[in-house]
This record gives C-alpha cells, structure tokens and sequence, in this order.
C-alpha cells in the first residue's frame, strides 16, 4: 500500500462515518411525527 493510498484511506474512513451518522441523523430528525392513536368506536 502506497503512502498516497494509506491517506486516502485514512481521511475517507472518517469522512464516511460522519457521512454516515449525519444520514440517520437526519432521518430520525426529518421523519413525519407520528398519527396520534385512534379511538376505537367500534365498541359495542
């Protein structure tokens, strides 16, 4: 392994992380909020 490709390396793996972590991120922030329960009036 070259030097050259050992930095590359070396930079991508973290910046695929953070990549990584700001996706779920923001999945979890941008979801829609959840339906509030319905009532069930189908109680007879």
């Amino acid at each position: 392994m070259t030097r050259k490709h050992r930095l590359v390396h070396r930079l991508a793996w973290p910046a695929l992380a953070l990549l990584i972590g700001l996706g779920i991120t923001m999945a979890l922030v941008l979801r829609p909020p959840p339906e509030p329960p319905k009532t069930a009036e189908t109680h007879r």
